[in-house]
């Protein structure tokens, strides 16, 4: 399950996109602007994500032990592929379409410095969210120096992993929306705007699809790390009692949480009420050093 720390991240980058998207779209108004206009979009996109992404969290804590066994921590992976959906399709191909649009039958714009004025400001709290978010990803992950894209295919928490894209894209979306409406105010000529306006969509659009695809990894049961999983084989197999291990599967249930599934072959001088204590020690080691392993069921061969 997402922790209480990942529902604080949602709630800032809501709070964020919101108040941003207000004053987005209050200037793409003024403007006429396609740039700024792409960009109130992408925030409004943005603020009702997140506010999806809370809700998949609250669902993924509700316990229901006949109809969910294992919890509900997969119910975050739903709700974060349907974000990637919406970014994809409301976000991207909306500023697309609205960015041919403009450069087909491109619009006189109109007090551009206070597009850029707002544009800079908004850069600077979108760096801040950004920032919460990827120190929080950083914080979860076993080895803290990898860059932040292994850290995003390492994760398993589906709402923080769309955070960071989200805010990535939306800082990254506002630099391309500066830069455009810095050249049409400096040349007078709105293609600067439109084409921007289109870059913003192929990045959303670019966003929805990476974000898609990792929660597909997620949703079908991805394992976890191959050195964990050798260092859980590597404990299993060092009992004095345990003959060979025919099979270990590993696989994600929720955010930070694997189901492990052990097929042993235990000596043949082994009784049976020594392969209860066995198999009792041997999850008690297992929980004890991954916490993230919350399920560990093994079968004799």
């Amino acid at each position: 399950m997402a922790s209480s720390d990942s529902s604080k991240t949602v709630f800032l980058a809501f709070s964020v996109n919101f108040f941003i998207a207000g004053i987005k779209t209050v200037i793409a108004v003024i403007t006429s602007s396609s740039a700024m206009f792409s960009e109130a979009v992408h925030s409004y996109v943005d603020s009702g994500n997140q506010f999806i992404l809370w809700f998949g969290i609250k669902q993924s804590k509700k316990p229901n032990k006949l109809l969910y066994p294992l919890g509900r921590g997969k119910e975050e992976y739903f709700w974060t592929l349907v974000v990637a959906v919406l970014i994809f399709t409301i976000g991207g191909l909306i500023s697309l379409e609205h960015g041919i649009e403009a450069l087909s039958h491109p619009k006189e714009l109109k007090n551009l410095f206070i597009s850029i004025a707002v544009l800079s400001v908004s850069i600077v709290l979108e760096l801040y969210v950004l920032y919460k978010a990827v120190k929080e990803l950083r914080s979860k992950a076993v080895n803290k120096n990898l860059s932040v894209f292994k850290l995003l295919k390492e994760s398993t928490d589906g709402p923080l992993i769309a955070i960071v894209v989200e805010d990535f894209a939306a800082t990254l979306g506002l630099g391309i929306a500066l830069v455009g409406t810095i050249l049409a105010n400096i040349t007078s000529n709105p293609i600067f705007d439109a084409v921007s306006s289109i870059m913003i969509g192929i990045l959303l659009m670019v966003s929805g699809v990476f974000l898609g695809y990792e929660m597909k990894h997620l949703i079908t049961g991805e394992s976890i790390s191959i050195k964990k999983q050798e260092m859980i084989y590597d404990i299993i197999s060092g009992n004095e009692k345990i003959k060979e291990i025919k099979s270990l599967k590993i696989i994600s249930i929720g955010a930070n949480k694997y189901l492990a599934l052990c097929n042993l072959d235990y000596i043949d001088t082994t009784m049976d009420n020594e392969v209860i204590e066995i198999n009792l020690e041997l999850k008690n080691t297992v929980c004890s050093k991954f916490d993230e392993i919350s399920e560990i069921y093994f079968n004799p061969a």
